[in-house]
């Protein structure tokens, strides 16, 4: 049987130790396809460096409400680092989700 894991976060600080070993294992279990959801710009472009390594894993692009920077200034930065970022590397085919919407993250 193979699985699909349609969220994950293999680009957490946490997996720096055993990052290659626990990604093997993944696949050997039986997840032949995994998303590995960036939540920052930071976290967005090293999850797409993990899936360049790996032809079976993929990642959406975005920042998640709990690594919203703490003003608005910050943030309309991270923004268009982000868009740049999602469209030079869109055509690789590794970013299968994105969140365009962004003028909506602003706080009030």
């Amino acid at each position: 049987m193979e699985l699909f894991d349609s969220h994950a976060h293999y680009n957490d600080e946490k997996f720096d130790e055993d990052r290659e070993e626990l990604i093997n294992k993944i696949y050997e279990s039986g997840v032949t396809r995994l998303i590995n959801a960036g939540y920052s710009l930071k976290s967005s472009k090293y999850a797409l460096r993990i899936a360049k390594d790996y032809n079976w894993i993929f990642t959406i692009s975005g920042i998640s409400p709990n690594d919203i920077p703490e003003t608005n200034a910050k943030l309309e930065n991270e923004l268009k680092e982000l868009d740049k970022f999602i469209s030079e590397e869109i055509t690789s085919n590794k970013i299968v989700g994105v969140r365009r919407n962004w003028s909506r993250l602003l706080l009030e």
